[in-house]
């Protein structure tokens, strides 16, 4: 398969939300399977939360820069005047994910408890992203895997 000619962006919040619920579930199934290697899981619960904030910012009509930090994409948030909770501020600790685990070597062991917590984080991100923009076309995520 040939990439196209030009980059392509998210046409839409709802299709950058379907990817971000997509990641999301991929991590939960991950955590339940001992052959998905840890840095994976997370590494998907990173991009769930980066897909959902751009998500976001699309549907606020608002410029973004094509980035994996999650604070830079939370301040861009904050000067567009959106709303964010509180408790969304601290889901930036997701960022390494999103380079440094993709390969061997560049990480120390990634515990159960960072699994959890990266997939909490995003559940909590995804929820906050899901009320703003109602209009998604994924299924949920079935309660079996939350």
């Amino acid at each position: 398969m040939n990439p196209p000619a030009k980059k392509r962006l998210m046409v839409s919040p709802e299709e950058g939300l379907d990817h971000a619920l997509s990641d999301l579930k991929l991590a939960k199934l991950g955590k339940e399977d001992p052959d998905i290697l840890p840095e994976q899981i997370c590494f998907h619960a990173q991009q769930a939360v980066e897909k959902a904030f751009k998500a976001v910012l699309l549907f606020s009509k608002a410029d973004f820069p094509l980035t994996h930090d999650i604070q830079e994409l939370i301040e861009v948030c904050e000067e567009a005047g959106i709303a964010l909770p509180e408790d969304l501020k601290e889901v930036d600790v997701l960022t390494p994910y999103a380079v440094e685990t993709r390969y061997p070597g560049y990480w120390e062991a990634i515990t159960e408890m960072d699994k959890e917590e990266a997939i909490q984080l995003a559940d909590k991100v995804l929820d906050w992203a899901k009320a703003l923009i109602p209009k998604t076309k994924i299924k949920e995520i079935p309660s079996s895997l939350q």
